[in-house]
C-alpha cells in the first residue's frame, strides 16, 4: 500500500488537480526536467509535499534524503540536489520533482517510479575483475526490506570463489541519530593472491557507524577471519599454523559530494582508513593505511575525472592479505598482471563526453511487470583515460621510472539496474592492446 506524506483531499479542486496531473504527465513524456527553470520559485515558501508512486517505499525514506522540506525556503539548486539524493539510493528507475506555485508559496510533486525490489536472483560475478575468475550461483535479495531502503541478502556461490553470503544492511538508524548498520557473514574458498594455494574462509563483520551530515559518515568496522589450509600450505602461513583467526578493527571516514554516485559528472570524493589487524596475535600484528581521492569537472558538456588512491601496509602482513595492483585495483593497459608488495599507489585521469543524451523510455506488455517496462533509462558516454601505478616493498624503492602505466578509449552505456556497462579498449607502454568488458566504473 502506498505510503505518503501528504493525501490530496477528495474535494481537491478538479481544475485545479487536472493541471497537476497534466504537468507531470508532460514532464515525464518530455525527458527534459533539468531544462526547466525552477529559480523562478526561489524564496518562495514550500507548503506541500506530495510523493507519487512509492509503492513499497515509505514516504519518510524519501522525505528524510530531501534537502527541502515543507516549511522552508525553495532553492532550485536544494531542489536539483534533493533529486540526486534520491535517485543514488537505487531503489527507482527514475525521480521526477516538479514545483508549483500559488500566490507567495510553492509546493512539490515528487514522482518516483520504483524498481523492483524483491526476486530471487542467479549469482554470477568475476572475481576481482578477471574473466577466468567467474563465480556463480543462487541467491535471495530484498533490497528495499519494510520500505526502509534496509539491505537483505543471502546467497550460495559456486565456480572460482564457492561459498555462503549472508548480508543486512541499514544505512538510516534512528531519525536524528542518522547511525548506519551492515552485518556481513561469508564462508568461502578462494585461491592465494601470490602462491595460488586454496585458503578457506570464516568472515565476519559488523558495521557501526554515523552520519554527521549527509554527506560525511564515519564507520568502525570489527572484522573475525577464520583462514585455514592444507597441511602442506603452512609454510606460507606468518603464524606457522594451518589456521588463524585474524581479528581487526577498521576506522573509515568518508566524504561524498559526488552528484551521482554510478556516473558521477561534479563533485569530490574521500575515503581516509586506518585498519588495524592481527589483534590478539602478535605474529599477525600489522597496520593499513588507505587514501582514496576522487574529483570530477563539468565542463560544457564534457566531464573530466581525476583519481589519487594508496593503500600503504606496516608490520607483519600476513600472505592472504598483502597489497596487491591487479584484482580489486588494476591498470587499465596491464589489466591481467598482477604486481604484490607492501605499498600500492594508483592514479587516473579520464575526459568522458555524451553520444546519447541520457534518455527514459516505456512501453506496454501484457507479460511483464511495470518494473521491468517503466521510465527505463538509456544513454551512451564516450571516453579516454590514462591510469598509472606503483606497487613497492620498501620507500626507498619507490621511483617514478617504475610506474606502469596504460591508456585507451571506451563507450559507456547507461542502463537500468546495472547502472553501467563498459567497453574499453587499452594500450600498455608499448601499444599492446587489450579489450575489457565491465560493469560500474573504476572512478
Amino acid at each position: 500500500m502506498t505510503t505518503q506524506k501528504k493525501y490530496i483531499p477528495p474535494k481537491f479542486n478538479t481544475v485545479f488537480k487536472t493541471i497537476i496531473l497534466l504537468l507531470v504527465v508532460l514532464s515525464a513524456v518530455s525527458g527534459a526536467q533539468d531544462k526547466i527553470d525552477f529559480s523562478k520559485f526561489n524564496g518562495k515558501i514550500i507548503k506541500d509535499i506530495f510523493i507519487v508512486g512509492n509503492k513499497q517505499t515509505r514516504a519518510k525514506v524519501i522525505l528524510r534524503e530531501m534537502q527541502l522540506q515543507e516549511g522552508q525556503v525553495f532553492r532550485d539548486s536544494l531542489l536539483i540536489r534533493s533529486r540526486e539524493r534520491l535517485e543514488n539510493l537505487w531503489l527507482f528507475n527514475r525521480v521526477e520533482m516538479l514545483p508549483f506555485s500559488s500566490s507567495d508559496s510553492v509546493s512539490i510533486i515528487v514522482s518516483v517510479t520504483e524498481r523492483w525490489y524483491f526476486f530471487p536472483y542467479p549469482v554470477l560475478y568475476i572475481v576481482d575483475r578477471d574473466w577466468d575468475k567467474l563465480t556463480y550461483g543462487f541467491g535471495f535479495a530484498h533490497l528495499n526490506f519494510r520500505g526502509w531502503n534496509e539491505k537483505l541478502q543471502s546467497s550460495v556461490h559456486f565456480g572460482n570463489r564457492p561459498g555462503l553470503k549472508f548480508v543486512y544492511e541499514n544505512p538510516w538508524v534512528g531519525e536524528k541519530l542518522h547511525l548506519y548498520t551492515r552485518v556481513y557473514f561469508r564462508k568461502f574458498r578462494m585461491d592465494n593472491y601470490k602462491y595460488d594455494f586454496p585458503e578457506y574462509h570464516l568472515l565476519s563483520v559488523v558495521h557501526l557507524g554515523k552520519y554527521w551530515t549527509r554527506d560525511i559518515r564515519t564507520v568502525v568496522m570489527f572484522s573475525r577471519d577464520q583462514v585455514s589450509v592444507d597441511k602442506e600450505n603452512v609454510i606460507y602461513m606468518e603464524s606457522g599454523n594451518q589456521e588463524d583467526i585474524n581479528y581487526g578493527i577498521r576506522l573509515i571516514n568518508t566524504f561524498d559530494y559526488r552528484d551521482l554516485y554510478a556516473y558521477p559528472t561534479t563533485g569530490w570524493y574521500l575515503r581516509l582508513g586506518i585498519y588495524k589487524m592481527g589483534l590478539f596475535a602478535p605474529e599477525l600484528d600489522y597496520t593499513q593505511y588507505m587514501f582514496d581521492f576522487r574529483k570530477y569537472l563539468s565542463v560544457n558538456s564534457f566531464i573530466l575525472a581525476g583519481r589519487v588512491y594508496t593503500l600503504q601496509s606496516y608490520g607483519n602482513t600476513p600472505v592472504y592479505d598483502q597489497v596487491f595492483l591487479g584484482f580489486e585495483e588494476r591498470i587499465r593497459g596491464h589489466f591481467n598482471e598482477v604486481y604484490n608488495g607492501r605499498y600500492a599507489m594508483l592514479l587516473g585521469l579520464a575526459l568522458r563526453h555524451p553520444l546519447i543524451p541520457l534518455r527514459y523510455f516505456s512501453y506496454h506488455s501484457e507479460l511483464l511487470p511495470e518494473f521491468l517496462t517503466k521510465n527505463l533509462k538509456f544513454g551512451l558516454n564516450a571516453g579516454l583515460f590514462i591510469e598509472s601505478g606503483q606497487v613497492w616493498n620498501n620507500h626507498k624503492n619507490f621511483k617514478l621510472r617504475n610506474m606502469i602505466t596504460g591508456y585507451g578509449f571506451g563507450l559507456h552505456f547507461l542502463l537500468p539496474y546495472v547502472e553501467v556497462l563498459r567497453f574499453d579498449y587499452a594500450f600498455n607502454e608499448q601499444g599492446r592492446g587489450e579489450f575489457i568488458v565491465e560493469v560500474l566504473m573504476p572512478f
